[in-house]
């Protein structure tokens, strides 16, 4: 019997089939498919929202909102300590805005030992508007990082939709101009521009001019959010609670009276060795985390037993920073 002939017998079966068995059978399929998937879904013990089991939507959904770091909290205390928050994401729990204007400044002391000079001129140039954009833009990009390389590759025809790229702007040029700089001209103190160059110069190979280029870059793009997020929160508690304010600035006070610190120099080693600005400095942090998304990190071959399940090499797990 031929395939004409076959197709011709088996059309009059087909419309005959009533709309309410079609409706059966789509949903005894998708019952199956259900109740089959503990079988081959090897995190189908760990709990978490419906959507994220099938997709990333749920996570990107959540990073444009821009309410992970509260759903993060609500996930826990749903959950558990161990939450699935993507196909191949299992998210951990352990205990553990405002802008400041001169966080690019603290920034550029530590990566390029020179201040950007927003304070005096009342201006960060647009910078903030830049890096809020990039930070938003990437925090769901993340969740489908394939998505920006078919950016890139189409940016030529299609120019720039993400502003995760503006690190490739302003803020590149402004390190490069640094960089550029130091290549004939040392620094007067020891730097993190420094360190990349020192490591360009001994591997060469592994970590070219355009690597350092993209360090001093990510300091700047990276950096400032987060240190004006920490020194703010810090602040704000301080402020909220005048004791421990009064008791971190008798310790100021102490370190200079013995000429370790002074209004315009604290080394590094002496503020380390402060134990009360360390307790204020890492309790900020664990009140006001800088980073509000989670931190994942790729699963060995042999896996992990986390809070008593196991998860599979390759899965990405993350510890929650809320």
């Amino acid at each position: 019997m031929s395939l004409h002939s076959s197709l011709q017998g088996a059309l009059p079966q087909l419309e005959s089939l009533k709309f309410s068995d079609v409706l059966t059978v789509g949903l005894i399929t998708v019952a199956v498919v259900l109740l089959t998937l503990p079988l081959w879904d090897r995190l189908a013990s760990v709990p978490g929202p419906f959507w994220a089991r099938w997709s990333p939507i749920w996570m990107i959904y959540h990073s444009l909102k821009g309410d992970m770091h509260r759903e993060m909290i609500q996930l826990h205390e749903k959950y558990g300590g161990i939450v699935r928050t993507g196909p191949f994401e299992v998210l951990r729990f352990t205990f553990w805005v405002l802008y400041l204007i001169g966080s690019p400044d603290v920034i550029g002391e530590l990566t390029f030992s020179k201040r950007f000079g927003f304070i005096e001129e009342a201006s960060d140039k647009g910078t903030f508007a830049q890096i809020e954009g990039a930070l938003g833009s990437a925090s769901w990009v993340g969740q489908v990082p394939w998505l920006y390389w078919i950016h890139d590759w189409l940016s030529p025809l299609i120019g720039n939709r993400l502003k995760v790229t503006n690190r490739h702007g302003m803020l590149r040029e402004i390190a490069g101009k640094e960089v550029s700089e130091r290549s004939s001209v040392q620094s007067a103190h020891p730097d993190m521009l420094d360190k990349f160059m020192d490591v360009h110069r001994k591997q060469p190979e592994k970590f070219d001019s355009m690597a350092v280029l993209s360090m001093a870059a990510s300091n700047i793009f990276a950096g400032s959010d987060t240190t004006a997020i920490s020194i703010s929160a810090i602040m704000y508690h301080l402020c909220k609670n005048p004791q421990y304010k009064q008791k971190l600035l008798e310790e100021i006070d102490a370190e200079a009276a013995a000429g370790r610190i002074s209004r315009t120099n604290v080394p590094y080693k002496v503020a380390q060795n402060m134990h009360y600005l360390q307790v204020c400095i890492q309790e900020g942090l664990r009140c006001h985390p800088a980073v509000g998304m989670s931190m994942p990190r790729v699963v060995p071959p042999e896996g992990l037993v986390v809070n008593g399940k196991r998860i599979p090499g390759g899965v990405s797990l993350s510890t929650d920073s809320v």
